[in-house]
């Protein structure tokens, strides 16, 4: 029990691989509530440093859920970052045990922070969030269908269709509000959420189930964790552009969105958006920059319990 392990599992729909590092445990077990509660059992007995997962689009989650309730060290990482360590010690294969292996390698000398421990809340409005970015697509793909559509019959189911989205998109808007305002310390965020120009409800709700984190965080860290920190390329005496690279891809379609309003109608951000374009920066940039000075300015606003004034804003950002 004293020698910490660290656990790498390779999820997959049906199954999931477990592999240890150093090598205390190494099996498989069904992808079931039974195989979960299992696992927690097996953990149990070691002394867990760290347990690394991939995002498999879903696949993982309950079994995240069965050990953080374990109160176990739990970090979901991205599957190409893992790849990429993968091939940097030369391990080419690939097979689910394999996987495992890795991943639990890739804890012990990565060790990447662990994930805080979600509350249900925050789980279910999660999903609320996701169905209704999910309808939405569907409804863009269909509105994208009509315009080219001629066949009469064909116009009218797309149409339907898009009649039946309409009303599931209203109705998950409902179940949104509802659960933030059931909730004091969701209501209390919204409010200061949305008391910014240009941050709406959608944005606003988003950014409650999907950074939790938000307040918590200094101004480099929040940027990098919505995937808006700008990484510096250069050799030698070749300089080349800053890039910004991985992150949490929802957040930035909100803030995205959020920024184009922001620039019209927050006085901070079109100033700011004003200065860069004058400097002559291509709009991908200055969109870019706008939509981390706005994350980093509701992080401020979080973190210190105010609503939206333009004053404060300035002095505190």
């Amino acid at each position: 029990m004293s020698e910490k392990v660290y656990v790498g599992i390779d999820v997959s729909k049906d199954t999931f691989n477990i592999a240890c590092c150093p090598a205390a445990l190494k099996i498989c077990l069904p992808n079931t509530s039974d195989g979960h509660r299992q696992l927690c059992q097996s953990l149990k007995n070691h002394n867990i440093a760290l347990i690394v997962l991939e995002a498999t689009g879903g696949y993982e989650r309950p079994i995240v859920a069965e050990l953080l309730d374990a109160n176990l060290p739990v970090v979901v990482v991205n599957p190409r970052q893992v790849r990429d360590f993968a091939r940097g010690m030369g391990q080419l294969a690939k097979t689910d045990s394999i996987d495992a292996e890795v991943l639990a390698k890739f804890a012990q000398i990565v060790q990447p922070a662990a994930r805080s421990h979600k509350t249900a809340e925050t789980t279910d409005l999660t999903e609320l969030v996701r169905r209704r970015r999910q309808l939405n697509d569907l409804r863009t793909q269909e509105s994208n269908r009509l315009s080219l559509i001629h066949h009469r019959q064909v116009r009218k189911s797309i149409e339907q269709m898009l009649k039946v989205l309409d009303r599931q998109i209203s109705e998950i808007d409902k179940l949104i509000e509802q659960h933030i305002q059931n909730n004091n310390d969701f209501q209390q965020k919204d409010s200061i959420l949305r008391s910014t120009p240009g941050v709406g409800p959608q944005t606003s709700a988003m950014l409650l189930a999907q950074m939790p984190e938000l307040g918590s965080l200094n101004r480099q860290e929040v940027a990098a964790l919505a995937g808006l920190a700008p990484w510096d390329r250069a050799s030698g005496k070749w300089l080349g552009k800053s890039h910004i690279w991985g992150g949490r891809k929802d957040v930035r379609s909100v803030l995205y969105m959020a920024a184009l309003s922001a620039r019209n109608c927050n006085p901070v951000i079109r100033r700011f958006a004003q200065r860069l374009e004058q400097e002559g920066k291509a709009f991908k940039v200055v969109i870019t920059a706008c939509m981390r000075k706005l994350l980093i300015i509701l992080n401020t606003m979080i973190r210190n319990q105010t609503l939206w004034t333009e004053e404060i804003i300035l002095k505190n950002t």
